[in-house]
């Protein structure tokens, strides 16, 4: 799907986190979940709930209104993630996160939080950095003091950045083990090849995290970490006019700066098809069909493109699990990879198989890819997609934490108003947008495979 899972993905207790805990957010969503394809649900992110605001010094606030909820979530996003690490310095936004996370000054924000039995949390994608916290109903400054102090400059300690780092370099080397994570890696690298920032891990490189000190780290939290670049959703237990109050308080002293350029041009659609094979102990092989999908702005194509991978991966009777585990039995699992971005993002078609199962397996990705693009959807497999779609949609926002993560990552990449506005896009697709957008994936793709040692090629 193109939006954040909830945001019910990890608790830090205290640290040290645990490093695996921090996939869910880190991976693009994969498509797999059966959802019954039941009626239609009623308004998701209701705009008559939803209020905003910018301050003079260019911080925006939302507010999302649900006054019988018993408790409030509230999430602040500054809008650079790994795709601004300066060359050389892969990983910074990263690091950044987790010095914040790990150093804040005087009393102890997670601390605060937990004691009264909430819950704090903090991540990187390539386009944003997210901090973020539920409390019971109640607690609206202190929630918002907490993670003001989360944020707000101070100093950067030399052996904080090693600890840091360290506990990067775990995680790292966590993901080497998880074979869908280094799959998804070398897709993105592939894609978009070296001159654009999004090729590039978000978790950077063992190799330039320790070449990054506190003074690189302070210039980066100064360039970035300012108001015109942040922006604070609160979903829950709250009247607009409290929220805007405490932010004020916690941000409205800070000063709005001159942003960076943003890097890089958008990959060429379609991309130039070419494959890569890495060898691995692996007993199966990996592979993915990666394709260049839309970027935030094309709204519409963003809503065909998760419509796609429902109709191809929706349960047991989406196209691709028919014909590939079902009816021909070529496949273990099968998937679909695609999280929306600032520019354009990666639409990928994954599969897990034997080893001579892999031509025949790319074939049929391929074949049925083709096959949206050239034959017009049915009314009646349409409807259902859409069903499908729009109760996962509801389901991801079913409460305040759901809420404000969706508003906080449309905000971060497009506009928050995107998240009330997506499912009467959906329910506006016709067939004709569905095959106009799947003709973008059903040229020749990028393979990326993950192939056993003893296979042949």
């Amino acid at each position: 799907m193109s939006h954040l899972p909830s945001a019910r993905i990890r608790s830090n207790l205290s640290p040290p986190r645990t490093p695996g805990a921090r996939l869910p957010l880190l991976l693009a969503i994969c498509i797999g979940v059966a959802l019954s394809a039941g009626p239609a649900v009623g308004v998701v992110l209701d705009p008559r709930t939803i209020h905003s605001e910018t301050f003079p010094n260019g911080l925006r606030i939302i507010v999302c209104n649900d006054l019988e909820a018993p408790v409030l979530s509230a999430e602040v996003i500054i809008r650079v993630g790994s795709a601004d690490d300066p060359p050389g310095q892969d990983g910074i936004a990263h690091l950044l996160e987790h010095v914040l996370w790990s150093s804040a000054p005087g009393d102890d924000p997670r601390r605060r939080i937990e004691d009264i039995g909430g819950v704090v949390n903090a991540g990187v994608l390539r386009d944003f950095t997210r901090f973020h916290l539920t409390v019971p109903a109640g607690n609206l400054d202190l929630a918002v003091s907490a993670l003001s102090a989360l944020i707000l400059p101070h100093d950067f300690q030399t052996e904080t950045l090693f600890r840091e780092c360290g506990i990067i370099e775990n995680e790292l080397l966590d993901r080497l083990d998880n074979p869908r994570a280094v799959l998804e890696d070398l897709a993105f690298e592939e894609l978009y090849g070296p001159d654009h920032p999004y090729s590039r891990p978000t978790d950077g490189y063992i190799h330039t995290l320790r070449t990054i000190g506190p003074s690189r780290l302070s210039l980066f939290h100064q360039t970035w970490y300012v108001p015109n670049n942040i922006a604070v959703i609160v979903a829950g237990n709250v009247e607009f006019q409290d929220v805007r109050a405490a932010v004020e308080s916690a941000f409205g002293h800070l000063a709005p700066a001159a942003l960076p350029p943003r890097p890089g041009p958008p990959p060429q659609r379609p991309p130039q098809g070419r494959e890569r094979v890495v060898q691995t102990p692996l007993d199966q092989t990996y592979l993915m069909a990666v394709f260049v999908g839309p970027a935030a702005s094309e709204r519409t194509e963003v809503c065909a493109s998760d419509l796609i991978a429902t109709l191809l991966i929706h349960g047991a009777s989406g196209r691709l699990v028919q014909e590939l585990k079902e009816k021909r039995q070529l496949v273990t699992s099968v998937g679909v990879a695609f999280l929306t971005q600032r520019d354009r993002a990666l639409f990928g078609v994954w599969a897990v198989c034997e080893p001579d199962h892999v031509p025949a397996a790319k074939e049929a990705i391929h074949s049925e890819l083709r096959r949206l693009s050239a034959e017009p959807v049915s009314p009646a497999e349409l409807a259902v997609a859409r069903r499908v779609l729009a109760a996962g949609y509801a389901f991801a926002n079913e409460t305040p934490a759901d809420r404000a993560a969706t508003l906080a990552f449309y905000e971060a990449i497009d506009t928050y108003r995107t998240a009330s506005q997506y499912l009467p896009r959906v329910r506006r697709l016709t067939s004709s947008d569905v095959a106009r957008v799947a003709a973008w994936y059903a040229d020749d793709p990028v393979w990326v495979v993950l192939s056993p040692k003893e296979q042949k090629r």
